[in-house]
């Protein structure tokens, strides 16, 4: 008999010998795999019938859940064949439960991953606390058993490693800025975002990498994604502290150009339909120029608030049609505005819009216009477009 396995808990389940490996990608039933995962899970102990029959049909959903369960632990064993070993000697039956064998030795990634977090906490010296917070980050390859996600026993323990993951990265973040190791920073943002895309401690981190080792471009783009990202989610802009960050890349060159042909180069816009879109600080920019172009020359601009809400006008359709109709309302007004207009996302169902050179009744006009073309693009949508419009407030300069 085999006396050692390595099992993975984190993202995609498996259990190896090193030579065998089964995973959850099988076709087998998800009970199947909730009571080998659990038994694994609690293997330092022998596992009472009733247990296992709660936590398998806590719905009281099978007649006779004693002999179903035996049915199923056959199943299990029959599928541990597949390492190589008789199942009945590495899930044994005893004092009426069941239970993994103890003299069959099984490594845990969560395990190690808990002790790399003790050593980091226990360990004063940075280079070796970094050392033990890569390691627990590098072993932690997804949520906690995710196939199985939706389990009570499941989420509570993915919640415990969740909240660690999160603090042993964001204090190596904060060690790897500190010593000046950009580029490892960068990695380590990138990774953590693809299993916590709505944190947004990590994007700080990556955009303070991108800029320290000067890629603006991409650090301007991140600033993008994630202000989208945010709209869509939870309706909320980037905190001010992300927006501080994302002015200061604008603000940022690579170097000393003296050639003015080629900066007007890289402001030349590429060539492209309809109107103007950009992030909602830009609009700000924008509209405090037009605020004193206004008072300057007495031409007339005017705002207008473009509102998706549910059919009956008093509150917002769920996120997932509000997401739909904003990508297809975006369509619509950049097809149906002049090329020198401007409009941004103001909230998660909101576009503003600046109409330059325009009266209260054209600035309606242009906005029923818009309300028209996009119930002749979409006409089944279960929403209702509002609009208002408001003239730019000249703002008076000292002299």
């Amino acid at each position: 008999m085999k006396s050692k396995y390595y099992v993975k808990l984190f993202g995609e389940f498996s259990i190896s010998d090193g030579e065998f490996t089964i995973t959850d990608q099988a076709n087998r039933s998800k009970k199947v795999w909730t009571l080998l995962e659990y038994i694994l899970v609690h293997r330092d102990r022998v596992i009472s019938q009733k247990e296992l029959t709660d936590l398998l049909w806590a719905g009281g959903d099978t007649k006779d859940p004693i002999n179903t369960l035996k049915v199923l632990m056959h199943r299990v064993r029959t599928f541990l064949k597949e390492l190589g070993e008789d199942g009945a000697q590495l899930i044994l039956y005893k004092k009426g439960g069941y239970g993994w064998n103890p003299d069959v030795k099984c490594t845990l990634d969560t395990e190690e991953f808990e002790k790399a977090c003790q050593k980091a906490e226990q360990t004063a010296e940075e280079s070796e606390k970094l050392e033990h917070l890569l390691k627990a980050i590098g072993l932690y390859e997804g949520e906690f058993l995710q196939k199985n996600a939706s389990e009570p026993w499941v989420m509570e323990l993915s919640h415990k490693y969740s909240v660690k993951y999160l603090q042993a990265a964001t204090e190596a973040a904060e060690i790897l800025y500190a010593l000046g190791r950009y580029d490892e920073l960068i990695s380590l943002c990138r990774e953590v975002i693809r299993y916590q895309p709505y944190e947004e401690n990590f994007y700080l981190y990556l955009l303070k990498g991108l800029i320290e080792t000067k890629q603006t471009i991409l650090a301007l783009e991140e600033y993008h994604h994630v202000s989208e990202l945010f709209f869509r989610q939870f309706g909320i802009t980037p905190s001010d502290e992300l927006t501080a960050l994302y002015k200061e890349v604008v603000k940022t060159t690579s170097a000393t150009e003296l050639n003015l042909e080629v900066i007007r180069e890289k402001l030349v816009e590429e060539s492209a339909p309809g109107c103007f879109y950009c992030e909602f600080e830009f609009f700000k920019m924008i509209y405090r120029l037009e605020s004193r172009s206004v008072a300057r020359t007495g031409q007339s601009v005017y705002i207008g608030l473009m509102s998706i809400m549910n059919e009956a006008g008093d509150g917002v359709p769920n996120q997932k049609i509000v997401n739909r109709t904003m990508d297809g309302l975006k369509t619509v007004i950049t097809r149906s505005l002049r090329r020198g207009d401007v409009f941004t996302r103001y909230s998660l169902n909101q576009y503003l819009i600046m109409l330059p050179t325009t009266t209260f009744e054209t600035s309606n006009m242009v906005l029923e216009r818009i309300q028209k073309a996009y119930r002749r693009e979409f006409p089944g949508s279960p929403v209702k477009l509002q609009y208002s419009t408001l003239p730019v407030t000249p703002q008076e300069l000292e002299k």
